[in-house]
């Protein structure tokens, strides 16, 4: 073991490896161990998943709350220009093959349309909630349904989800799950999510305010629901009406929840 050379390790094993660091990683440590290692972390299979949220560092954030990289990059000092630079390196680094993208605050309009242009492929995106608290989460409905292989959509309290899930309806035809966490849902939210009817498989609500009207809504409309996880919501009760409506469905999970 100890006469093991890893940078003989095979090219294909080694990006399968590699894969699976993070940005951080992939842009600092990586390229400097070897010649074979800095190749390996060029290959667009370690750019699949984009989570540039790991590379904030905020008080407010959830782990790993306090990151170096933007400290010593200068990133977060406010200059978007250098922000959107850095943002088209790494999405570029992908080669339109990214399938996971996880926004986080310092993204804006222009980095949005660009990541819209250049990641083709996207399955999963997540929008926390440091992103949606700026002005720049508003511009998201404009470029969404750019994503027409977009699965799942991941986001964290928002004040517009039915723009938000308006343009998903009409174009993003592969769509089947959403989760969503502190957000009120409004009538014309309940309405935007039934208007995926069609598409939606998985719904989780965490932590979100709605009515029982909007609760009996989802149920009625939306017919395909394999999951519905509604853990910790407020502003209704789960009665024999919501239990029967709820029936069809594999997995309802309501615990915590109350009026």
């Amino acid at each position: 073991m100890g006469n093991r050379r890893w940078e003989e390790l095979n090219q294909d094993c080694l990006v399968e490896v590699l894969r699976k660091l993070d940005i951080e990683s992939l842009l600092t440590n990586i390229p400097l161990v070897c010649k074979s290692w800095y190749k390996a972390s060029l290959d667009p299979k370690c750019w699949k998943c984009l989570n540039f949220h790991e590379l904030a560092s905020s008080p407010y954030l959830r782990p790993p709350y306090n990151s170096p990289f933007f400290d010593d990059f200068n990133i977060l000092n406010g200059n978007n220009d250098l922000a959107n630079a850095f943002i088209k390196f790494v999405v570029d680094r992908s080669q339109r093959c990214a399938t996971t993208l996880v926004i986080a605050g310092f993204f804006t309009q222009q980095s949005l349309e660009y990541v819209s242009q250049e990641c083709p492929e996207l399955k999963c995106l997540n929008i926390p909630m440091e992103f949606m608290f700026g002005d720049e989460g508003q511009h998201l409905s404009k470029f969404i349904g750019s994503w027409e292989n977009l699965e799942l959509l991941s986001i964290e309290i928002c004040y517009y989800l039915d723009q938000i899930l308006t343009p998903i309806s009409t174009h993003c035809h592969k769509f089947q799950a959403l989760c969503c966490r502190e957000i009120q849902i409004r009538d014309e939210d309940a309405m935007a999510i039934v208007k995926l009817e069609q598409k939606i498989k998985y719904l989780r609500l965490s932590s979100c305010l709605l009515s029982r009207e909007n609760v009996v809504m989802i149920l009625k409309g939306c017919r395909h629901l394999e999951l519905l996880i509604m853990r910790y919501c407020s502003g209704f009760n789960v009665d024999d009406e919501i239990l029967k409506l709820a029936s069809h469905i594999k997995t309802f999970d309501y615990q915590g929840t109350y009026a």
